[in-house]
């Protein structure tokens, strides 16, 4: 018995040892061509990118499965051998490889280290509200070096005056250039990311400052340079509230008026502190159109979306709190908050907060970015190139991190580029053209090693490579050996003469008009003998029909419903009037039926040349497979399939 119980222990050791050793899911191999593994994960991802779904992929039959494992077989297969004549050297290859690296490499670089990072860093800036006070000391944007140290320095002194104590409403004052500092003190009320358009520098600055602390050190933006303080600062929330407003009857309004108002007001408050009911009373007495029907509720809203003294009462009341009354440029109001929340989560605000810095913050991004990278750009250019000699050619005409970019090359890419197609050649209108051409570079320059910073790209670089190694192995077994002549289309055709046949059609003429009386007026004339084609050139609202009196040749019965009646006719009836769908008539004139029958070779023509084009490439590319096939080993596990898409793995984003 003891023996037994050790056997039972090993065996269970044993199990779970195995259970330990056995692959993962993701890493179970389903396919083996010559030194190259294809996972289950790698099967899955294969399949979905030709699947229509995931449940659809999910209910496929372990036949379907087989069978693009069989396709999947043999194209790695192809690609193993594409790779093994070493294509990758091939001067085409490399040339697009090299030009695809540089498109993909600037895209990519621009979504993931441009756009993705300041609408995420935007969304962490939405998480909260900030209220400050600035000194604006005006310049220029295009200000010289001179005149920007000048501001600076003051700037600056004015900065460390503020540092040493001195009251800071006095400075706003005393030097703030702002027009409206002598009447708000310099006061910003609460912004949140991507509020303030031009100033990014001074809101980045802002949430890196605590409540209460100058910042250290002036910042520009579009207007000058700022020194600011925080005032305040709480976490982003969006108020739901109600409001019962009394209206001012005019935009200057007179004392009479404010008094009719504010009494009126005062009566509602009154109603409320014997207890009615808000949502009612606003209802019932409130002068806002926009909200009365909804019991004065203004939906959801957050800061700075109303005139400041109502958004300022409404961001300070707690949750079923009634304001005070409070006056706006439109009348008096009282406020009730009902209900508060957090912001959104960010993949819910993707979209939004994606145009508003598209809107407000890339272009400043991007050219922060830009700068980062060290460069020296000249412009100077006296003609087209065909003036140019080769010592101006090997001339350097862009600098990058070092690197001389010479004018040939500049030359080279004004010319490869769409973009740059019929630009003018003028000094002022060229100057743009080569600030691109200096940012490409400079891109460039920062792709290098993108493919060991993000493995996505370079998934995606070897996704390209692997497409246009296997064309071009294509092409040499392929394609370049598919050669069509008239002798071997002329013996295909003859070999296949039921491949090539016409339905049963009919010849028709047809007359198409909008009303109906109109198409009756033409179905009775046609009745009494009237020519047809005569009726169709005058009266066929159709252009097309019109240019060739009615004209429409042979057509496969099965094409749509008039025709299908005008198959019913005798030859030479014409057809009563047929409602279309678009709500025109159609009278139709059967000319001849033709049963079905086999196609002459010239009425084949392309049709021939096409299915033998195809039916030459299958038989090289089965060639082709059979022979690499003794080439490299293959192995498929084929029972792995009836598991796959089960794992929750295989539900991710792919």
């Amino acid at each position: 018995m003891k023996a037994m119980r050790g056997m039972l222990a090993a065996l269970v050791v044993s199990i779970f040892v195995l259970a330990g050793c056995a692959p993962k899911y993701d890493d179970q191999i389903v396919l083996e061509v010559g030194p190259n593994k294809v996972t289950m994960r790698d099967f899955e991802n294969f399949y979905m990118r030709n699947s229509t779904s995931l449940d659809a992929a999910r209910q496929s039959t372990p036949q379907e499965r087989e069978k693009f494992l069989e396709l999947l077989t043999n194209y790695k297969l192809k690609l193993q051998d594409a790779y093994d004549r070493n294509l990758l050297n091939d001067p085409d290859i490399v040339s697009e490889l090299r030009d695809y690296r540089v498109t993909l490499a600037s895209t990519f670089i621009i979504e993931r280290e441009i756009t993705e990072p300041g609408i995420k860093r935007l969304y962490d800036h939405r998480q909260k509200q900030i209220s400050a006070q600035h000194i604006l000391f005006s310049m220029k944007p295009d200000a010289s070096p001179e005149e920007t140290l000048k501001v600076y320095t003051k700037a600056m002194d004015v900065l460390n005056r503020a540092r040493r104590g001195e009251n800071f409403d006095s400075l706003v004052l005393k030097f703030s250039e702002e027009p409206s500092a002598k009447t708000n003190h310099g006061v910003i009320y609460y912004f949140t990311g991507g509020v303030m358009v031009g100033t990014s520098s001074f809101e980045d600055a802002a949430y890196g400052v605590k409540k209460g602390d100058v910042f250290q050190r002036p910042v520009r933006s579009t207007f000058g340079y700022q020194i600011f303080r925080v005032l305040d600062s709480e976490p982003t929330r969006l108020l739901r509230v109600r409001h019962i407003m009394a209206r001012l009857q005019t935009n200057n309004p007179d004392s009479a008026d404010v008094a009719s108002a504010l009494g009126r007001i005062k009566a509602v408050q009154d109603s409320l502190k014997k207890g009615r009911d808000f949502a009612r009373l606003a209802m019932k007495l409130s002068e806002d159109g926009g909200s009365t029907a909804q019991g004065g509720d203004l939906g959801w809203f957050e800061r700075r979306r109303w005139v400041l003294p109502f958004d300022d009462a409404a961001f300070k009341l707690k949750v079923g709190e009634v304001s005070g009354i409070v006056r706006t440029p439109f009348g008096f109001h009282l406020l009730r908050l009902d209900s508060v929340k957090s912001l959104a989560p960010y993949s819910v605000m993707y979209s939004e907060l994606k145009k508003t810095y598209q809107q407000t913050r890339y272009g400043e991004d991007y050219t922060r970015y830009i700068d980062t990278v060290d460069s020296a750009k000249t412009t100077d250019d006296s003609s087209w190139d065909a003036t140019l000699n080769p010592a101006v050619r090997s001339m350097t005409l862009i600098t990058v991190n070092g690197r001389s970019i010479p004018v040939d090359s500049v030359i080279s890419l004004l010319r490869k580029k769409q973009e740059f197609r019929s630009a003018s050649l003028r000094r002022s209108d060229l100057k743009p053209h080569l600030d691109r051409i200096a940012d490409s570079y400079l891109l460039e320059e920062n792709a290098v090693g993108l493919e060991a910073r993000y493995p996505d790209f370079a998934s995606l670089m070897k996704e390209y490579t692997d497409g246009i190694v296997l064309y071009k192995a294509e092409q040499t077994e392929v394609w370049n050996k598919t050669t069509v002549t008239d002798s071997s289309l002329r013996r295909y055709f003859s070999e296949n003469r039921d491949k090539f046949v016409f339905p049963e059609r009919v010849k028709i003429g047809e007359i198409e008009v909008e009303s109906d009386t109109t198409a009756l007026m033409l179905y009775d004339s046609l009745k009494h003998g009237a020519d047809f084609a005569s009726l169709a050139t005058r009266w066929n609202e159709d252009p097309d029909l019109k240019s060739k009196g009615g004209m429409m040749g042979f057509q496969t019965v099965d094409t749509n419903e008039v025709i299908k009646q005008a198959a019913a006719l005798e030859t030479g009836e014409v057809s009563e009037p047929i409602e279309l769908d678009n709500g025109g008539y159609a009278i139709v004139k059967l000319y001849a039926k033709e049963p079905a029958r086999r196609k002459t070779f010239e009425e084949a023509g392309a049709e021939v040349s096409n299915d033998y084009q195809e039916h030459i490439s299958k038989a090289l590319e089965k060639q082709w497979v059979d022979r690499i096939k003794q080439k490299y080993f293959v192995r498929q596990d084929t029972a792995l399939l009836k598991n796959a898409f089960t794992s929750p793995q295989a539900s991710r984003s792919r």
